[in-house]
């Protein structure tokens, strides 16, 4: 066979597993995992690369009614990720039948005119009942023959969906260097990886209203790695939570984002973190740009 290259848009409504497929495909955390919806902010790009194949997988922030600025910065970057791709992995959430979000996806899509196959994601909590009902109304849907239902915590039927992606990629050389999975920086994953642990660990407004800038970065000659970040939030009253009593829980956040950190760069890391209020940030195009939300 010769070799196929090529780049995927990994296209969906929020919390359907496009992260989580990503992740375990590539075998690197390359874009965070949460619960809470709209987790990703801005296309991430994961790179699974073979003797045979090359898939440069783009992730993008779960379509969405946008209610600021980032969340109109979201929609675009979904929107423009389908430019300049081979094809498009619909993900959608195979438990749960259609709704308007999946029908604004769709319509998506369609305006894009590329391949697409369908990844019902999530079987493990579709009923046996309602495959056929679901499987009919996501096909219809998205216009897509070809599919295939999986459960992306546990890669079950990835390596399958991965083979029917590559069938459909063009004969062409690879566009990355082999050891390559991301195009993202080191500086600006380390920020997502402390903004995972407060998604992980808050609740309600605070992980919405919540934004990490690395502000410094430097690396000594015994190899330790000095980070300095700024968690920004909205309201003073968001600072206090992400402070907690006497500093713990920015602390616990520091002490959890610091491991990953370190695995990421297989270097010792000292991470220093500070709250700063910011009023309005998610209205503010110059504090999207400094944060890369911006286009």
């Amino acid at each position: 066979m010769e070799f196929r290259s090529g780049r995927v848009a990994l296209i969906g409504k929020p919390n359907v597993g496009k992260s989580t497929f990503l992740n375990f495909v590539v075998g690197h955390k390359v874009s965070i995992v949460s619960n809470k919806p709209q987790t990703t902010r801005r296309k991430v790009l994961g790179i699974l690369t073979t003797d045979n194949y090359q898939i440069a997988f783009v992730d993008t922030p779960g379509v969405h009614e946008p209610h600021n600025r980032l969340g109109r910065s979201m929609i675009e970057q979904a929107r423009s990720a389908l430019g300049g791709v081979d094809l498009i992995l619909f993900v959608a959430d195979g438990s749960k039948t259609p709704n308007e979000d999946d029908e604004s996806v769709a319509r998506l899509v369609k305006s894009a005119e590329l391949p697409v196959i369908l990844c019902m994601n999530k079987m493990d909590n579709l009923k046996a009942e309602n495959v056929v009902h679901h499987v009919e109304a996501y096909t219809k849907l998205v216009g897509a023959k070809d599919y295939m239902m999986t459960t992306a915590t546990t890669g079950e039927n990835l390596d399958r969906l991965v083979e029917m992606l590559v069938e459909l990629l063009p004969e062409r050389a690879p566009e990355y260097d082999r050891d390559d999975f991301t195009d993202q920086t080191s500086r600006f994953m380390a920020g997502e990886y402390v903004r995972e642990k407060i998604l992980q660990r808050t609740r309600e407004e605070v992980p919405h209203a919540t934004a990490v800038v690395v502000d410094e970065w430097e690396e000594e000659e015994n190899g330790l790695v000095r980070i300095a970040a700024s968690i920004i939030v909205d309201k003073t009253s968001q600072k206090g939570i992400l402070i907690g009593k006497q500093g713990q829980f920015l602390k616990e956040i520091g002490t959890d984002s610091r491991k990953e950190i370190e695995e990421l760069l297989g270097k010792k890391v000292y991470l220093e973190l500070h709250v700063r209020v910011q009023e309005g940030w998610r209205q503010n195009p110059r504090v999207l740009k400094e944060l890369e939300y911006g286009l």
